[in-house]
């Protein structure tokens, strides 16, 4: 525990991390106890902090004359909690023997969803390593039947570089044939730069991805019992060229992996962007209820349309200034503000993406280009 002592008040003000859950969430909060006098003054400010969850754990013994410096100190109190440090989420359940579990993206995490059969659990993703060994066990909490399937949704590391512990447990890892397409021309080398880079790829000890053990091809592949039909649908080039969602159609639940995130979480270097929003709207005609996206927290149909819109818009901004004749160093977009939850703090890369498709007549993953 940290003690700060406030000049001229007496007394201390301490503070701790507590751990606990919160709203359903695993949450670590900053607990502020407060061993000072405290005018009534204060009380409308703390359920101010309340109501906005601001403050989930604060304790205040005692009442004392209000300082200016301990204004400040709640203040920076209010400013600075956090409602978690960055963590994997614990499993939210969406539907009967449906769970959504959040990643961690300060390590670089995708989401993962477990939907249980009759027999079996199918896992969608199988994340990075390091977070691939953690839903081995954390799955066991769920359920005690064995993980058979593994979805890819698509090649990149963050959704298929774990596929190997997984098919060391015993399951199948499965992908569309055009995302295993899209591992043979772009492996080893990117999986070699992610060894350089993260310790969990590195311990594997392995030079390369271990690819898909069951390919589908065309525009469906349906797994099915008594309890449940999950449908993988691939709609054609979108975030990249096999892109797969997920789709539970009884109980109306998409999972969309980064065809569709929520917030400013996707890289379009691999992408089609002018085909993307198009293929957005297939999924839209499906009319979800629950929207699981690859990054982010999970929604509505709001996450497709959110996701479509940015696309279209940014991709015909960029448009629109190169057939004025701006150079593409000099090419500086304003998007309308329905895009702003999907818009990253710098658009550079994503325009750079756009302008790459539009000059080269082809979609933008097509053309030669680094992941990094």
């Amino acid at each position: 525990m940290l003690k700060l002592l406030t000049a001229n008040d007496g007394g201390p003000i301490s503070f701790t991390w507590h751990s606990g859950l919160y709203g359903g969430q695993k949450v670590d909060a900053l607990l502020l106890i407060l061993e000072i006098p405290l005018l009534e003054a204060l009380e409308p400010f703390h359920k101010f902090l309340a109501h906005f969850r601001l403050c989930p754990y604060c304790e205040v013994e005692g009442r004392m004359r209000l300082s200016f410096r301990l204004l400040l100190a709640v203040l920076i109190f209010a400013v600075f909690v956090l409602p978690g440090r960055a963590q994997s989420g614990a499993p939210q359940l969406v539907a009967p023997g449906v769970w959504f579990l959040l990643g961690d993206a300060s390590k670089g995490y995708s989401n993962n969803i477990v939907l249980e059969m009759k027999d079996y659990l199918i896992v969608v993703d199988a994340n990075y390593p390091g977070r691939a060994q953690e839903l081995l066990e954390e799955v066991k909490t769920l359920s005690s039947k064995p993980v058979r399937y593994v979805v890819l949704t698509h090649h990149h590391g963050d959704h298929a570089y774990g596929s190997a512990l997984w098919t060391r447990a015993g399951a199948i890892t499965i992908a569309h044939e055009d995302a295993a397409a899209e591992m043979k021309r772009f492996e080893p080398a990117r999986w070699q730069r992610e060894m350089a880079l993260r310790e969990d790829v590195r311990v594997l000890g392995v030079q390369d991805l271990e690819r898909p053990k069951q390919i589908f091809s065309g525009e469906r592949m349906v797994l099915e019992d008594a309890t449940r039909r999950v449908e993988l649908l691939h709609y054609g080039w979108e975030h990249t060229r096999g892109d797969t969602y997920v789709w539970l159609p009884r109980e109306r639940i998409l999972c969309t992996g980064d065809a569709a995130v929520n917030g400013p979480r996707n890289n379009l270097k691999d992408a089609w962007l002018a085909n993307w929003p198009r293929m957005l709207e297939k999924a839209e005609a499906l009319q979800p209820r629950y929207v699981l996206p690859g990054h982010g927290a999970m929604g509505g149909a709001e996450i497709l349309s959110g996701q479509r819109l940015f696309l279209a818009d940014l991709f015909h901004a960029v448009q629109q200034q190169l057939k004025s004749g701006r150079k593409t160093e000099t090419i500086n977009i304003i998007l309308p503000v329905r895009d702003q939850n999907w818009m990253p703090r710098n658009l550079s890369a994503d325009i750079e993406c756009a302008n790459r498709e539009i000059t080269h007549h082809m979609p933008a993953g097509a053309v030669e280009h680094s992941w990094h």
